[in-house]
């Protein structure tokens, strides 16, 4: 499949930014950015019409952007949605955060700003406040080469296949077999996953020692001294710290660490055996077949469709209307992205949902949460 926002019904018409734009062209962004850049905003109301128009700008940008790397994900191995990600995140990208800078910093600066009513707009304004704070021109290009790399760790683990059988599996389509009572086509299973990820290790590593790198320099830029402060306030972790997390850690060690001691050796018994291994971590304890909710991915939009008609008709009623404009792309395939994620349309206001489902009980429970 392949997203059209366009083929999407404009429930939320926009109202400055041209129908014909390019929001993949910096061209022709650019004079709208100038358009707020020049506007007085010396009254609330002015102020609060400003930040209207902004909002539909950074909604438009926001969604041609998800789009790509909708796309780009969906099929990794297709050089197009590749290339039309990369241009927005090398070309355009860099223009719009530098341009928003001096939006937001127009924004703190302006003698209306106090003036907003505080029970509206108080998320709003101490968002933009620490946006503003954070922006530092030069982490501009190493923010662009960090998404890169990103990218450049889907597309490999993406291209990742193994025979198994006389056929070619995803890593993913890989995963029943870790369920199947017979612990050989377990061990199998899982040994051949392992040894085709550590085929590309030294790629993986490489990713991930230039990220690490990039995100410590982008930190310090910032005035941080780890990247780990910087990401709190850059992701808007206002009201719990790192002290806190140290807490929940101690907490997890202390109470949780013993009790899956607990459950796995109570597994090792139950399975028989001498050592457990991973292999042996997802197998029914009492040897029963594992269970298999649905064969193809049309039948698990249906039988989760059914699910949210029981629990709420409003709630099945959105999740129909995203089967119906194609907003699901479910089913794992060679060249699809790893993992999972829902990703907003933020201009048309509507969910999309990736995943990477091979038949089991947890994918279920995954497209339900």
């Amino acid at each position: 499949m392949r997203l059209e926002p366009n083929l999407l019904p404009r429930d939320y018409p926009r109202t400055v930014v041209p129908a014909d734009v390019d929001a993949g062209e910096w061209e022709q962004l650019a004079p709208l950015f100038a358009e707020l850049e020049r506007r007085n905003l010396d009254t609330w109301e002015a102020l609060e019409q400003w930040l209207r128009d902004e909002s539909e700008l950074a909604a438009v940008l926001y969604e041609e952007r998800a789009t790509r790397y909708i796309r780009m994900t969906c099929q990794t191995d297709d050089p197009e949605p590749e290339q039309a990600y990369l241009h927005f995140v090398e070309n355009v990208e860099p223009q719009v955060k530098q341009a928003s800078n001096r939006l937001d910093r127009k924004y703190v600066a302006s003698p209306a700003r106090r003036a907003l009513p505080r029970d509206r707009y108080a998320v709003v304004d101490r968002r933009i406040e620490n946006r503003a704070a954070l922006f530092r021109e030069e982490n501009v290009p190493l923010e662009t080469e960090a998404n890169i790399l990103q990218q450049r760790y889907t597309k490999t683990v993406g291209a990742m296949t193994v025979e198994f059988r006389g056929r070619e599996h995803t890593l993913q389509q890989m995963t029943p077999y870790l369920e199947e009572p017979d612990r050989a086509t377990r061990q199998e299973a899982w040994e051949l996953v392992a040894a085709r990820r550590l085929r590309d290790r030294e790629e993986l590593n490489r990713i991930y020692d230039e990220l690490i790198a990039l995100r410590e320099k982008i930190a310090r830029n910032a005035g941080f001294e780890n990247f780990r402060d910087y990401a709190f306030r850059q992701r808007e972790r206002f009201d719990y710290t790192p002290e806190d997390c140290f807490r929940f850690h101690e907490a997890v060690e202390q109470v949780v660490v013993p009790l899956m001691r607990e459950l796995q050796e109570r597994r090792r018994r139950k399975l028989g055996l001498e050592l457990l291994r991973p292999w042996d971590m997802y197998v029914d304890q009492k040897g029963r077949p594992p269970l298999r909710p649905f064969e193809k991915v049309e039948q698990l939009i249906s039988g989760c469709a059914r699910i949210f008609e029981r629990v709420d008709p409003a709630l099945a009623e959105n999740f129909d209307r995203m089967m119906e404009l194609r907003l699901l792309d479910l089913e794992s395939r060679k060249g699809k992205g790893p993992g999972g994620y829902q990703e907003d349309l933020a201009e048309h206001r509507l969910p999309f949902i990736f995943m990477n489902a091979v038949g089991l009980e947890g994918d279920v429970r995954t497209l339900l949460h």
